[in-house]
């Protein structure tokens, strides 16, 4: 799949994200790595995503945080996520709009 380099999100997105922002495009970028093979960030920016979201943990009340771990976090990756349906379709639109 193609995309436009710049379209994918940088650490200055991520630094512009709220906590619950960060819950849902930690999901999103897990699901589009491990099940779409179509990574929409770079690996730096992933971290970074990962570090500022263990920093503002406790802010979030995101309706799928649960289904992030801390071990997910220590990690960095959501290889074992069940994403629900809601990640999927906001994936797949994200991904339509790169191409």
């Amino acid at each position: 799949m193609s995309f436009k380099r710049d379209s994918r999100k940088s650490r200055e997105d991520i630094e512009e994200m709220t906590p619950n922002q960060l819950v849902s495009w930690f999901l999103m970028s897990s699901y589009c790595y491990y099940e779409v093979h179509c990574p929409i960030m770079c690996d730096h920016s992933f971290d970074y995503l990962v570090q500022r979201l263990k920093e503002h943990w406790d802010e979030a009340d995101h309706p799928h945080k649960e289904l992030i771990t801390e071990s997910h976090l220590d990690a960095t990756t959501g290889y074992d996520i069940d994403y629900p349906t809601i990640v999927k379709v906001a994936s797949s639109e994200f991904l339509r709009g790169i191409k």
